[in-house]
């Protein structure tokens, strides 16, 4: 019998092990567990639950978490405002939109340079255009609340 790692095991291994994202001892101090456990996650060897999932979001603030499982269900997570933003806050907004705008046209120019556009390339592509479409929703949350309160 062959034990297969989950994807969202394969995922925790390639952040944690891998590319070494971030520190098991810091991260699980921050979920509040022990360290053994969180590792068992990471090797696929527990499954984790949805609460620590949670807990796991908020120790390292990275969004790829969520996005794991919104994405197959055609949902984008969007970060909460924390009220009004000043305007300094606005044009730093309107910023990181136009970056995230410019990187996915580059994604798009770039897959096409060849005159054929191939499966990593249509990756890069719904991935740099999921990026434009989460910066998109954010900000317009944060001028929504500005107008609500």
């Amino acid at each position: 019998m062959t034990n297969s790692i989950s994807p969202w095991a394969a995922l925790l291994y390639v952040n944690f092990i891998i590319k070494k994202k971030y520190r098991v001892d810091e991260v699980s101090k921050e979920m509040r567990i022990a360290t053994d456990t969180l590792y068992r996650y990471i090797r696929g060897e527990n499954v984790m639950p949805p609460d620590r999932i949670i807990d796991l979001v908020k120790a390292t603030g990275d969004i790829e978490y969520l996005e794991f499982f919104c994405d197959p269900c055609g949902y984008v997570p969007v970060p909460q405002s924390s009220g009004r933003l000043t305007n300094e806050e606005r044009e730093k907004e309107q910023i990181r939109l136009s970056i995230f705008t410019g990187r996915a046209l580059e994604e798009i120019e770039r897959a096409y340079e060849d005159g054929k556009l191939e499966r990593s390339e249509l990756q890069k592509i719904e991935k740099a255009l999921l990026r434009l479409q989460q910066k998109a929703v954010e900000l317009r949350e944060k001028i929504k609340k500005e107008v609500d309160s």
